[in-house]
């Protein structure tokens, strides 16, 4: 996918592990998505931002975050100045460090203002950073992107979260993502994960405030509304991707968490 940079240069997302860059929304952005990870950081205008089944009506300062395989796009742009942000895990020397990161699981955040400036301050650094023929640049990048990313991680509560916590939680939902968002018991991915119900529930709840069955089942709904709006499976064919075993109880499961049935659902985002 090209999108036109300030300046008028055009670049391809698919092509680079990293980039950083200041761009202008314009036009409408058709919804895509990548095999790496992206950071929207909003500074001024007005857009809607898609991501998977949910909008997102912007006005001014916004921070968005996109994981690989993340449906999303701009129906509507007024004036919309942002950097973007875009890495895969082979930047990064320690592997490890992208797995205690929780905030990739979240669309957006809340960003207060002095946060909004520190993040912004990277950011442009990083800008600079990667434009420059400067020595030691990759380290450079690299260093630079571990504090932006260790600032957008902080917003996520104003509670200190454990780094034991941010790493299971991070496996948590690696798991969830590898079992398709299935619907499941708690006890099922705290047997996989070893350790016990009460430590996962806890620790789902001090970065979620739900409890693992609820997130679990929000995953669940999230990724029947995309496939629904977006996959030709019929209604059946998609109980049974998602662990279902009676059709009838994924509608009345469904129909429960979001008021709708799911053929109703489907005919209404068609």
């Amino acid at each position: 996918m090209t999108i036109p940079e300030t300046g008028s240069i055009t670049y391809n997302l698919e092509q680079e592990m990293f980039r950083v860059t200041k761009i202008s929304f314009n036009a409408p952005v058709p919804r895509h998505k990548h095999s790496c990870y992206e950071l929207f950081f909003i500074l001024d205008g007005e857009g809607t931002f898609h991501m998977d089944c949910q909008h997102y009506d912007i006005k001014g300062k916004s921070l968005f975050l996109v994981a690989p395989g993340q449906l999303h796009g701009w129906e509507y742009s007024n004036h919309l100045s942002a950097y973007l942000l875009k890495f895969d895990l082979s930047i990064f020397t320690d592997q490890s460090f992208i797995d205690h990161l929780t905030v990739f699981n979240f669309d957006t955040v809340t960003v207060s203002d002095d946060e909004f400036k520190q993040i912004e301050g990277v950011l442009s650094s990083l800008n600079e950073e990667y434009l420059s023929s400067k020595s030691f640049k990759e380290c450079s990048i690299n260093n630079l992107l571990n504090i932006l990313l260790i600032y957008v991680q902080r917003t996520l509560s104003s509670n200190t979260i454990s780094y034991t916590s941010n790493a299971l939680f991070a496996k948590f939902n690696d798991l969830m993502l590898s079992n398709n968002y299935k619907i499941a018991h708690p006890s099922c991915y705290a047997k996989k994960l070893k350790v016990n119900v009460k430590l996962l529930n806890e620790t789902v709840r001090e970065i979620t405030h739900l409890s693992c069955g609820e997130f679990i089942r929000s995953k669940t709904v999230e990724e029947a509304k995309r496939l629904l709006k977006y996959d030709p499976m019929t209604c059946n064919e998609i109980a049974d991707y998602l662990g279902f075993t009676d059709p009838a109880y994924f509608s009345r499961f469904f129909k429960r968490e979001v008021g709708v049935s799911p053929k109703a659902f489907r005919d209404t985002s068609s």
